[in-house]
């Protein structure tokens, strides 16, 4: 299984030779085996990437995220289909009817919105704040038509930022961190809905027709607070956004957390994941294991 998770940030000459990724910086040419990428991540807008690498990529299906002047992701490109079987698990999910996509939307809330309340809890030690988020989760009802998962993040941002923050607000440091690990987190997903032949415009909540990701959306609501612990910690006390900052996030992948009753990387566990719903929309289980915080909270990165 690919585990690396390659940062690019400096202007530097890319090719492919004998099924190595090959990167020359001043001279000097860094090897990395291809089948050991699982994501490229592109911050410089100086380096030139080849069709031949591009094709490359997608073969050994290596997502690879393109980062803006402002060193925000902007863009994702992954295979377009490297699942023998695409078309039958996109029928699995075409088939599938609104109370089935409801049932699994309201675990997914739920899921989120307790790690939203523990990682409140890991950031703060205001145990009151934390059970006050937390009571969202005991209420939701089918597809979440109270919008309890909206009210959980106002009250979860408003407690931890204070009630004059904003997710839409530039110039609040704390977002450029938030929307950088999230996407992050969202590429790496998308990388691993298509390995299992989901379609990643079929969502079970976000259905917009503009959105490629809706799927990926869904499915990534119960990570978020990974990246709100790791970004609160690393930038509450800093007041621009560094080089620093983004190796941290996009590090995020490379951190342990147990899931399933097993030690793993960030990234393996996304994959894992992933599989699982896979596996759900065809049948194949009954249920999907997600991701608790405190898994990443009880290794050895204390509070990060």
């Amino acid at each position: 299984m690919a585990f690396r998770v390659v940062l690019i940030e400096n202007e530097v000459a890319i090719k492919v030779k004998l099924n190595n990724l090959i990167i020359t910086k001043c001279g000097e040419d860094i090897w990395i085996p291809l089948d050991d990428i699982s994501m490229i991540v592109m911050d410089n807008l100086l380096s030139n990437l080849s069709t031949r690498l591009m094709c490359q990529l997608s073969e050994h299906g290596i997502g690879l995220m393109i980062c803006n002047q402002e060193h925000l992701p902007t863009g994702f490109y992954s295979a377009y289909d490297n699942h023998s079987r695409a078309s039958k698990v996109i029928g699995f999910q075409i088939e599938k009817e609104t109370t089935y996509y409801d049932s699994v939307w309201k675990n997914v809330v739920k899921s989120k919105i307790e790690n939203q309340a523990k990682a409140y809890y890991i950031m703060t030690d205001d145990r009151d704040g934390a059970e006050k988020i937390g009571e969202f989760s005991l209420d939701i009802l089918m597809g979440d038509k109270s919008n309890r998962e909206a009210h959980a993040a106002k009250v979860y941002f408003n407690l931890l930022m204070g009630t004059s923050f904003s997710r839409g607000n530039e110039d609040i440091l704390l977002n450029s961190g938030l929307d950088y690990g999230y996407a992050v987190i969202r590429g790496y997903i998308a990388r691993a809905c298509v390995g299992y032949g989901l379609n990643t415009q079929i969502g079970i909540h976000h259905k917009s027709e503009y959105n490629r990701f809706n799927l990926v959306d869904d499915l990534m609501e119960p990570l978020r607070p990974i990246v709100d612990i790791v970004a609160y910690n690393i930038m509450k006390t800093d007041k621009y956004f560094t080089p620093e900052h983004r190796r941290k996030l996009v590090n995020i992948l490379n951190m342990k957390i147990k899931y399933r009753n097993k030690s793993m990387y960030v990234c393996n566990m996304i994959e894992n994941y992933v599989e699982q719903y896979a596996s759900l929309i065809m049948g194949r289980t009954d249920n999907v294991v997600f991701p608790d915080i405190l898994g990443l909270v009880g290794e050895e990165y204390g509070k990060i």
